[in-house]
């Protein structure tokens, strides 16, 4: 294997993993209660973490859920993923847990962006097209303009 190959993949593949987190944006909630369906992310404050060891796993520092239902003193989530110190994350079901407001902090609304989804589409169509034609597949549209053999 080449080394412009091995290049080529690795900005590929960095460039397909930018677009699958640059569609969405997050908003600081601040202290509002979200509205259920609200798909949030979290830090977990040292004492969640104890409070909810049982629940969400040991060394929990963050978390990413749709609301379920909250009020000023619980907030009830769907869990998507649990971050956990030493890098590990966890992904989850949508089951459901019950927090104390207290265990979490700088909670900020994840939401779609459409400017930056369509964006993102953009950009991968181009460089699919870009791809193929390097690598050959739109070889067919030349077939037409056929150029004489040198004479011999």
């Amino acid at each position: 294997m080449n080394s412009g190959s091995a290049f080529r993949r690795c900005v590929a593949c960095a460039t397909l993993a930018s677009f699958l987190v640059a569609c969405y944006s997050q908003y600081p909630l601040g202290l509002a209660v979200p509205a259920p369906a609200t798909r949030v992310t979290a830090e977990v404050t040292d004492t969640g973490t104890v409070v909810m060891g049982n629940a969400i796993g040991p060394g929990a520092i963050g978390l990413e859920g749709i609301v379920a239902d909250a009020n000023a003193a619980t907030w009830k989530l769907y869990m998507l993923r649990v971050d956990q110190r030493g890098g590990i994350s966890t992904v989850w079901n949508r089951e459901l847990v019950t927090f104390p407001r207290n265990a979490l902090t700088n909670v900020s609304e994840k939401r779609l962006d459409r400017k930056k989804s369509w964006a993102a589409a953009g950009l991968i169509a181009a460089a699919a097209i870009l791809a193929a034609r390097a690598f050959g597949a739109f070889s067919f549209l030349d077939e037409g303009s056929t150029t004489t053999p040198p004479a011999q």
